[in-house]
């Protein structure tokens, strides 16, 4: 899935919906660091035993399959639906904005008469992306994550904590030429404090700080 416009209106499906970083604007850096959230996208997450999965005929993902490689995603004909690998038996499918309710019900569907769980988590969690060329070592400053070009790539995507937040990395497919971008999933209840300490230790980079507007302390160990 191609990195969205965060604030455009067609991520907004209604007028009083806010998203977790909706109090952000987005930050930018030396030589094209952007940081900005990816708001409302539809998230549903998939529980099926692995090999009731290799049965199914999956219409509602519009070409995209169920990724058996551990840590990988894959993505439909329309680019418009991404299935991430997060464990065995369980997967993320993420949609645009406001097609979650529909997907769900097609899914469902697809998945009828089988033992599954299907359940849908797009408030639970919001989306952070960090463009440029230092954003691999501006996430590795805050994770264990091997973040080099040998061991993340394109499509791949793997939790980690980053200082007390727990989050996936998800390397999205870009064109060709366009700089790299890594796509946080991370709670709601902690995307604002992800989001102050990516901030944070992308200052060497021109980056201003954000701070958490709760007062939270920022701690990285």
């Amino acid at each position: 899935m191609a990195p969205s416009d965060p604030k455009s209106e067609t991520q907004v499906d209604r007028p009083d919906r806010q998203s977790a970083l909706s109090h952000r604007s987005p930050l930018t850096g030396d030589d094209g660091l952007i940081m900005r959230e990816a708001t409302h996208l539809g998230k549903l997450v998939l529980r099926l035993a692995a090999t009731e999965a290799e049965t199914v005929e999956f219409d509602a993902l519009e070409g995209a399959a169920l990724p058996t490689q551990p840590c990988n995603s894959s993505v439909s004909d329309t680019g418009t639906v991404s299935v991430l690998w997060l464990g065995p038996d369980e997967w993320m499918i993420v949609s645009q904005a406001g097609t979650e309710q529909a997907l769900q019900t097609r899914l469902q569907s697809d998945v009828s008469g089988r033992h599954f769980q299907l359940s849908n988590v797009t408030d639970y969690y919001t989306c952070i992306d960090i463009a440029g060329d230092q954003n691999r070592e501006i996430l590795m400053n805050l994770s264990t994550l091997d973040m080099h070009k040998r061991s993340f790539s394109a499509g791949q995507i793997k939790g980690s904590i980053f200082g007390h937040a727990n989050a996936y990395v998800w390397q999205l497919h870009t064109d060709p030429g366009a700089s790299e971008t890594f796509r946080l999933i991370v709670r709601s209840s902690m995307a604002d404090y992800l989001w102050c300490l990516i901030s944070r230790s992308a200052r060497l980079f021109g980056m201003p700080e954000d701070t958490p507007s709760s007062g939270e302390k920022l701690v990285i160990s």
